[in-house]
């Protein structure tokens, strides 16, 4: 599985194919060398993913999962949250439960 994913912006004027080799050795050297650095990391993305799933198996019968991972879920936004005394008013006015600051 090749993935590309985010790639930098460039101004709009901005060509790359100028700077790329034009020769086809080199450009042929240089699109493997990308490709292999690529499948590499994406064979550890999957060698990650089977841990994890290895490790939630293995936790399965002593913690309720679905729930962990929910409160985890919940967890992660709140410390994404740039405006915090925001966020707290909001869960307050959702929830009738005032947040403890």
């Amino acid at each position: 599985m090749l993935y590309v994913g985010y790639m930098s912006k460039r101004p709009k004027n901005y060509n790359l194919a100028e700077l790329q080799p034009d020769e086809i050795n080199s450009l042929r050297s240089l699109v493997k060398e990308f490709i292999t650095k690529i499948e590499s990391v994406d064979n550890e993305i999957e060698l990650l993913k089977t841990d994890r799933k290895e490790i939630i198996e293995e936790y399965q019968d002593k913690l309720d999962m679905k729930t962990l991972q929910a409160a985890l879920r919940v967890v992660k936004i709140q410390q994404g949250v740039e405006h915090k005394d925001t966020y707290d008013l909001f869960l307050e006015a959702l929830t009738g439960v005032e947040v403890e600051q």
